[in-house]
């Protein structure tokens, strides 16, 4: 007994840490979605490490709009959509534009990644069970309507710790497969300092994957609700 009761108190130190930078996980998991996941994997296999100057330059600007957003919020006591409204000509149509772009944006990645949550799922079950390869629609579909009417589920409770929380331990176990995947795949030095160095791929499509990378690290929507993480 006494020798369990120190693991215990261990384990419940550690999680508490972790719940401690909530928000800043809440964040994370709010920016990295598919776009990130699915560009960075494409980026990586076709052009290795030259595109980290990229991602360096988008976390730095991120970090910068992070900042006065935030400060904003706790000088003011308004968000960033209510200055636009309140201090801009047009501010009411542009915030209601940000709104809507906001919204299909986060509508389509959370679809993908259903689908991509489904698809994985499905694969897993598929290996230890060879009979459902013959009924891949109906797992994939059943495995997707379980997973919605499990978030649904937990935000019927209404609280934003709650779901904090819930949030973080998906988003710490995103960030240790990332560790965990590193650990296989590891980079050479010199790639990486050559990564720096700023240059775009020769090839059809270059410069909008550099696009991709900037449009999927500094992530609009995050940017304007950062002030109502100030606030709490």
């Amino acid at each position: 007994m006494d020798a369990t009761t120190p693991n215990k108190s261990l384990i419940k130190k550690i999680i508490a840490l972790v719940l401690g930078f909530g928000p800043g996980i809440f964040a994370i998991g709010y920016t990295i979605g598919t776009g990130s996941v699915t560009s960075m994997i494409v980026a990586g296999s076709k052009f290795n490490m030259q595109l980290l100057w990229v991602l360096l330059l988008s976390c730095l600007f991120s970090g910068i709009l992070m900042f006065a957003y935030g400060n904003y919020a706790l000088l003011t006591g308004e968000t960033a959509l209510y200055g636009f409204k309140k201090h801009f000509k047009y501010g009411k149509i542009l915030a209601i534009l940000i709104i809507v772009g906001i919204t299909f944006g986060q509508w389509n990645s959370l679809m993908g990644i259903l689908g991509i949550s489904s698809n994985i799922i499905f694969e897993i079950l598929s290996v230890n069970f060879e009979g459902l390869a013959a009924y891949k629609y109906e797992t994939v579909l059943i495995t997707a309507i379980v997973i919605i009417v499990t978030f649904y589920l937990l935000m019927l409770v209404g609280k934003y710790t709650f779901f904090e929380k819930i949030l973080v331990i998906f988003v710490t176990l995103m960030g240790l497969s990332f560790v965990l995947s590193l650990c296989f795949v590891q980079p050479l030095p010199l790639d990486v300092v050559k990564g720096l160095i700023p240059t775009i791929p020769d090839v059809v499509g270059g410069k909008m994957l550099v696009a991709a990378f900037v449009g999927t690290t500094m992530a609009s929507g995050y940017i304007f609700i950062a002030p109502s993480f100030c606030k709490r």
